[in-house]
């Protein structure tokens, strides 16, 4: 026979229930412009039956409602994908942030450019060739070629100026990543604590998952999910975070690069000394950013080179204006 009171328990799970499910309602609206937030539901389930015997036989009759837990609309799968293009997205518009000042050191849409000074310098030679002996066309040659070397010399100093910006950028981007994986680290005990006792911590998952968006901008991120529901976090091969430990990163020390007149650096694993690769992000693309600014100085070089060489030699094979 069924107790006397449980009617009033089955009202009491139900009222209890739903009490949540409203109280998470609330907490889904008034987060809903939060950044990363992830909408919660409360997994409701109806309670184990209760058989009683009447004249009829045995029934089985319900004993209400009750919240196995609070559970958030996320997709590991999706999470995944959209790390790995986060971080090729982040490279290749970091990429476009230097060819946009790349574009600009060797800008020849106001005549005051690299080409245009060499047009100039080709065209004053042309007007020599028909009037040697005049002396205002001697002299445009000797000014038009002091104008492309100063614009030549102007180019390779802007060419090193942004090589040492992206430098100073990737030593920045190096701290950002550092902070990062220390609050992940905070928060993966942080939720395995909480998770230990069967609660669910939903909030602090979507913030741990708002610094991995953040770090996949940076670097190549493959996440892994613990059973202890900590987050192990490798990239190209290197564990940046696994549970409570982690790996942080640094700027070698700086080696003088005489060829460009710059000094270098590497991004290396602090704890072991070795080089760490990307493999993509923002950290990738100032790396190879760096190595095709090197690429533009040599191709400068290689016109320096040929004007101080095969240009001074067929110009001193000449005959001067005093025969």
């Amino acid at each position: 026979m069924r107790s006397t009171f449980a009617g009033l328990n089955t009202m009491v799970r139900g009222i209890n229930s739903n009490r949540l499910s409203l109280d998470t309602v609330g907490h889904n609206i008034t987060n809903a412009s939060t950044s990363g937030y992830s909408r919660q539901s409360v997994n409701l389930s109806a309670t184990a039956s209760q058989e009683i015997y009447s004249i009829y036989g045995s029934q089985q009759v319900g004993t209400g409602v009750d919240s196995l837990s609070i559970l958030r609309a996320c997709n590991v799968y999706a999470d995944k994908q959209y790390w790995k293009e986060n971080g090729t997205n982040s490279y290749y518009t970091t990429r476009q942030t230097n060819y946009d000042k790349v574009e600009a050191i060797y800008n020849d849409s106001d005549n005051n450019g690299i080409q245009n000074a060499l047009e100039d310098f080709y065209k004053s030679w042309s007007e020599l060739s028909t009037t040697a002996s005049t002396s205002s066309k001697r002299t445009s040659v000797v000014e038009n070629g002091q104008v492309f070397t100063d614009r030549l010399q102007t180019a390779a100093t802007q060419m090193q100026s942004q090589i040492k910006a992206n430098y100073d950028e990737l030593s920045t981007e190096v701290d950002k990543v550092n902070n990062i994986t220390d609050q992940i680290v905070a928060l993966n005990k942080n939720i395995a604590s909480i998770e230990a006792t069967g609660s669910n911590a939903n909030d602090l998952r979507d913030s741990r998952d708002n610094l991995v968006d953040s770090l996949s901008t940076y670097m190549n991120v493959n996440v892994y999910t613990e059973s202890n529901g900590m987050y192990t976090i490798v990239s190209n091969g290197a564990t940046m975070v696994g549970g409570i430990s982690k790996l942080n990163l640094k700027l070698s020390t700086g080696t003088a690069n005489d060829t460009y007149g710059v000094t270098d650096y590497d991004i290396q694993l602090a704890e072991t000394g070795t080089s760490f690769d990307a493999g993509s992000g923002s950290l990738k693309a100032e790396q190879d950013a760096i190595a095709e600014d090197k690429g533009y100085i040599d191709k400068m070089a290689n016109m320096a080179a040929f004007m101080m060489t095969t240009f001074n030699a067929q110009h001193k094979a000449g005959v001067g204006i005093d025969s």
